[in-house]
């Protein structure tokens, strides 16, 4: 059982700080993102939570944050898969729920790995059995894990996960709302300070187009850091950096987005002006005309009528949905222009050109 833990830290010198979160087990981008940005030891670093689960490296990453979390300026904080991971594998009750979390869950992560590694799927053992044996092999990593603090107030900073209820005293608002909350970001607070928090991806509240960069919202005093990896199929991982010089607070923000790079070998103008999103939570559509390539669809929440690349669309129980965010933008290059390709479907590649997300006919790239 999780017993919350809430830092309370104070710095009168100028200081640099680093601040990650929803790293997801992607071990290869959170060290490329450090390097990037140049961190030092003498660099304050704050991780908000989610670095275990959905990604390939989740134990290798829970080791080398328990080292970075040996330096005195750095900061780790427990997020929503943390403490879902410390319930499944501690709680008896819950042991029942692992099989399930197999199906929910996509073919990587720490519970699985150790899962295959120990055998356990021959189906010899119960479902306790399962869970202690696990549990015993990630005995020091869920030690370290149980352990962490749910939020940090750092000067005029609120560092959280996911977000803290409309209160004043934000300690007593629940785990839950700490961890898990949905609507923090549309809901806001009541606190002095700046909350800055992880959990739902970016993107999600750019209303047009797909984009993870870090939202930083003066007049709601809230800062959005979440880029998306390890749950977006377009993601980035995102550090927001915090400097502070003679009193005055300034933002930077960088990012790793690990995408191949590819040349434009020909002017392309779109004649499109208009272009629309498909986001989290609205991904049911209507077909309205089915097409060689893209198919004429509506979304009903938010009423757009857009153009769907056909590869995106699946049915379930007689309902059409959209795989996953989605934009219609058919974006304009000039030769020589350098492209990330997203992915390649038919006759059109899915880009990034200039953080735009967009598609072009797969004929006027060298790939």
């Amino acid at each position: 059982m999780i017993t919350p833990r809430h830092l309370v830290k104070k710095y009168k010198d100028d200081y640099r700080m680093i601040v990650i979160s929803d790293i997801h087990g992607h071990l290869d981008r959170f060290q490329a993102l450090l390097r990037k940005v140049k961190y030092t030891p003498q660099d304050f670093l704050v991780i908000l939570g989610d670095f275990v689960e959905k990604g390939d490296q989740v134990i290798e990453t829970i080791h080398y944050i328990q080292e970075l979390a040996k330096r005195e300026r750095v900061f780790v904080l427990m997020g929503n898969c943390e403490w879902a991971l410390d319930a499944l594998l501690t709680i008896p009750e819950l042991a029942n729920q692992i099989q399930g979390y197999f199906k929910r869950v996509s073919s990587n992560g720490c519970i699985r790995e150790v899962y295959h590694r120990l055998h356990l799927d021959q189906g010899h053992e119960t479902m306790l059995g399962v869970q202690k044996q696990i549990a015993d092999y990630l005995h020091d990593e869920l030690a370290f894990i149980s352990h962490l603090p749910v939020t940090l107030k750092w000067n005029q900073f609120l560092f959280v996960h996911a977000g803290i209820e409309k209160r004043k005293d934000y300690q007593n608002s629940s785990l839950s709302s700490l961890l898990e909350m949905k609507y923090f970001y549309e809901q806001g607070h009541l606190l002095d300070e700046i909350v800055v928090v992880g959990h739902l991806p970016t993107s999600n509240y750019y209303v047009d187009q797909i984009c993870n960069d870090v939202i930083i919202d003066k007049e709601k005093k809230i800062i959005c850091v979440d880029g998306g990896t390890g749950v977006k199929a377009i993601s980035q991982l995102n550090a927001l950096i915090i400097e502070s010089k003679d009193g005055v607070i300034h933002y930077a923000q960088d990012y790793v987005q690990p995408l191949p790079y590819h040349q434009v070998l020909y002017d392309v103008q779109s004649s499109r002006t208009i272009k629309h999103k498909i986001a989290y939570p609205y991904f049911e559509v209507d077909v309205m005309k089915y097409g060689e390539q893209f198919s004429e669809c509506y979304q009903k929440e938010t009423h757009q009528h857009l153009k769907i690349k056909n590869e995106f669309l699946y049915t379930r129980d007689n309902q059409t949905y959209c795989l996953d965010d989605y934009t219609d933008n058919f974006i304009s290059v000039k030769q020589g222009d350098m492209v990330k390709i997203i992915g390649i479907y038919d006759q059109y590649a899915y880009v990034i050109h200039q953080g735009e997300v967009g598609w072009i006919e797969l004929k006027c790239i060298d790939i």
